[in-house]
């Protein structure tokens, strides 16, 4: 089973479905045939290299929200990825541009630690509250994985894994994702948002079992021989 995830690192909901997910391949028996793969989506394709405002001014801007109602939606999130088991600091994060944050893990990823660097980044932003555009932020992010932080700053000054980012946002935009984090389970199932553990095993279920059944109906006999 192949699962691509859309998503961004600004996003927190992001970052909450991650481990849900993690924690419902916990418990689901055939987790070992599972592939996962992150895709790029800009929340604030937009946004600048530095971070003009709080978490609570973007909340009252973008939400039309109130300065008590975006104190509340701050302490919700942060309480949902509590009980994800994230340490977030929500009110803090420093929102930038992620273009370049989303081309460091196709980087790393081409290098094998792929893994390692989306999580240490949605970490970066939601934990540290680092500015994913700052490229000294970046490199630094690489070294804690494992990955060399020189050739990190070389990869960002040049325009490696740019058309990677945006076949990435393309094709987002070509199957509709209107909002992250978005599942794609086998091509064909689909989902949206931070659903519940619980959910997303049944989900996980639930495909496996479709798959197994289109294999059942694939094989067949005719007068040439079998398939």
């Amino acid at each position: 089973m192949k699962i691509q995830i859309w998503s961004d690192y600004a996003c927190p909901y992001c970052y909450i479905g991650k481990r849900h997910l993690e924690q419902a391949l916990a418990n689901f028996a055939h987790a070992d045939k599972v592939e996962i793969e992150f895709k790029a989506f800009e929340l604030y394709p937009h946004a600048g290299k530095m971070a003009v405002n709080t978490t609570q001014e973007r909340i009252e801007k973008k939400y039309a929200k109130s300065p008590q109602g975006a104190l509340e939606m701050i302490a919700h999130i942060e309480k949902m990825g509590e009980r994800a088991g994230l340490d977030m600091n929500y009110a803090g994060v420093k929102n930038t541009n992620t273009f370049d944050a989303h081309r460091l893990y196709q980087w790393a990823k081409s290098l094998g630690k792929g893994e390692e660097m989306n999580e240490r980044l949605m970490r970066a932003y939601f934990g540290d509250n680092l500015e994913l555009a700052n490229h000294d932020n970046l490199a630094q992010l690489a070294t804690d994985v494992g990955l060399n932080g020189d050739d990190a700053k070389k990869m960002l000054a040049s325009d490696d894994f740019i058309q990677a980012v945006k076949n990435d946002e393309n094709e987002a935009q070509i199957i509709g994702v209107q909002g992250v984090p978005f599942f794609v389970f086998d091509g064909k199932t689909a989902t949206s948002g931070a659903m519940p553990v619980s959910n997303l095993l049944g989900l996980l279920n639930q495909v496996y079992k479709d798959n197994q059944a289109d294999n059942l109906a694939g094989a067949s006999c005719g007068i040439d021989g079998c398939e």
